[in-house]
């Protein structure tokens, strides 16, 4: 065994000890695979999971993640929040991570047989299912909805092929790379573009993502010595100007492109080339006799332990929370020539306190559109919960990667979405619009209000959440592959079935919830409970012809059929 392959297998061992987690070995390094990869990427371990399609009738597939202008899309009720144009850039990444030795043309010869089938837009959602499995075909058609609408308004669409095996370097033949030309020529034909690659990653390159840390120190360099000021013993601030080719070095990641992870509590998207913005890229082009800060209004930057040197300033956890679409046009425009003068305005808020944070972001964000969970993470009951979830001992993540950021188990944390989705499914009865609709959880002033009810017991939410937990991880571990694959669409539906069971009646009340111990579901309750489910699919689908594994999961009807079925066992 080389070198790199036994510190690779200890990084993986620190890497599950770390967010204790409990899955097969297979498994545990496809999570791992896909951490290191895609490291830079502003994404969570829930996205990661949420990404995993493999297992029966996967089709060679182990992961598919779509990408739009570098955010990620979980699902087709996120496309809600896109506004397509001709500046779209969606990104399709199609992942097989295997814990073999070397890398093999078999996973080559399922893909060249998968992709002219997934990607043939005359085949509809019950002729995919009749070859692959819901997880895969879910996401297919998430891909292939983003596909249409990147197209339609003429934007850009790339795919990207990844191949991650236990190699100790990159060795392949002619006839793997043959296949892999192959492949992306194939590729390029169904989707009509040319911008298809394949990367493969052995023991060694794992290795270096894996050395590599992402940073949360950075350095800005001033034009001139910052101005500091303090308020009180409530923070201190930094104004002063910094030459645009700086800044733009500032925004710089080590592989080139621009940091995305500066920007989570900023909005959501960089929005491409409408005219405020052409009219920045036209002034950064065309220098002239007026300084580029003067006609704007600058950047507004909080963070964390600053150490100024002269005219330099670092400082830790950044976040740009006004100035992304400058920020992202100075990237996009400028020559980097440091002969330019000309400069930015730029304020450095130095805060650790949430609350200052929570409005700072939302007073210089009032006037740009910002996602669901943006807009209700400063919102009392979220911060609350917040506090609640870390004095039990787990994370509730109101901003996206924060506890990521610091090294907290992966397992222990639950973002505002995933909360509302549990809690929904669980003491709401609704398992179906969780899974269909989850930004409308948090979009809807009445769905949102109804989940997130201040005057409920906060022991209720966070118990939505480990339950559902439990369940998946119950579910992850299962055995029978037919059933594992059938029920992959009714996570959330095995949450709920999983507390009624444990009660052994189908109306559960919120404190009822609130006051479960965890420790008293079991593996046996599990069981129970995904056989139930299983036999109530076959049921329901040969009771209704035209259903299928994907719309009944999402379907109001199902649910009804369930509880109506759990009834007539409880009774019995």
């Amino acid at each position: 065994m080389s070198n790199n392959k036994i510190i690779l297998e200890g990084c993986i061992k620190t890497f599950k000890e770390k967010n204790e987690i409990d899955l097969t070995e297979s498994e545990i390094f496809e999570i791992f695979s896909l951490s290191q990869i895609h490291k830079d990427r502003n994404i969570t371990y829930e996205n990661i999971i949420s990404s995993i399609v493999d297992g029966g009738n996967d089709g060679g597939i182990d992961s598919i993640m779509v990408f739009i202008d570098e955010e990620f899309v979980e699902s087709i009720d996120d496309l809600e929040n896109f506004n397509f144009t001709n500046k779209t850039n969606s990104k399709f990444i199609i992942s097989q991570c295997k814990k073999e030795n070397s890398f093999k043309e078999g996973p080559l010869d399922k893909l060249i047989t998968t992709i002219p089938v997934l990607f043939d837009l005359e085949k509809n959602e019950l002729a995919l299912l009749s070859r692959f499995n819901s997880d895969l075909v879910d996401l297919a058609l998430l891909l292939i909805q983003v596909w249409k609408n990147t197209a339609i308004s003429g934007g850009k669409i790339a795919l990207e092929y990844i191949y991650t095996c236990k190699a100790s370097e990159i060795l392949v033949n002619n006839v793997f790379e043959q296949k892999t030309n192959q492949l992306l020529e194939i590729s390029k034909n169904c989707l009509s573009t040319s911008d298809v690659s394949f990367s493969a990653y052995s023991c060694n390159e794992l290795l270096e993502f894996y050395q590599k840390q992402k940073s949360n120190r950075l350095s800005i360099e001033f034009k001139d010595r910052p101005l500091s000021t303090d308020f009180e013993d409530y923070g201190i601030g930094y104004i002063g100007t910094v030459k645009l080719a700086n800044y733009k070095a500032f925004l710089k990641s080590e592989n080139g492109d621009i940091r995305d992870d500066l920007f989570e509590s900023n909005i959501r998207h960089f929005q491409g080339l409408v005219d405020v913005n052409k009219k920045i890229k036209n002034t950064i082009e065309n220098p002239n006799n007026e300084d580029f800060w003067w006609l704007n209004n600058g950047i507004t930057i909080i963070a964390e332990e600053p150490k100024e040197v002269g005219k330099k300033l670092s400082i830790e956890n950044i976040q740009i929370v006004n100035g992304l679409q400058t920020s992202y046009s100075i990237f996009n425009s400028h020559n980097e020539d440091q002969e330019d003068q000309r400069s930015v305005l730029v304020k450095v808020i130095i805060n650790k306190n949430k609350d200052t944070t929570d409005n700072i972001i939302a007073s210089t964000n009032s006037q740009n559109p910002v996602s669901a969970t943006l807009l209700r993470a400063t919102e009392p009951v979220q911060r609350n919960l917040e506090l609640f979830f870390l004095n039990e001992g787990y994370y509730y993540d109101r901003r996206k990667n924060y506890y990521k950021n610091q090294g907290k188990p992966a397992t222990k944390i639950f973002s505002i979405q995933l909360t509302a989705q549990a809690i929904q499914a669980i003491a709401y009865d609704d398992p179906h619009t969780a899974r269909s609709r989850p930004t409308s959880l948090l979009k809807s002033e009445n769905t949102y209000n109804k989940i997130f009810n201040p005057n409920k017991d906060f022991k209720g939410f966070l118990n939505c959440c480990l339950i559902y937990k439990k369940g998946h991880n119950f579910w992850l571990k299962h055995q029978d592959t037919n059933v594992k694959n059938k029920t992959s669409n009714f996570k959330l539906h095995i949450g709920c079935l999983l507390t009624k069971d444990h009660f052994n009646k189908v109306n559960v009340t919120f404190n009822e919830i609130s006051e479960i111990n965890l420790n008293s579901i079991t593996q046996e309750h599990f069981n129970e409970s995904i056989n139930f489910l299983s036999l109530s699919i076959d049921q329901y689908l040969q009771e209704h012809e035209g259903t299928n594994l994907i719309n009944i999961a999402k379907s109001k009807d199902f649910t009804e059929y369930l509880f109506q079925q759990l009834n007539i066992k409880y009774s019995s």
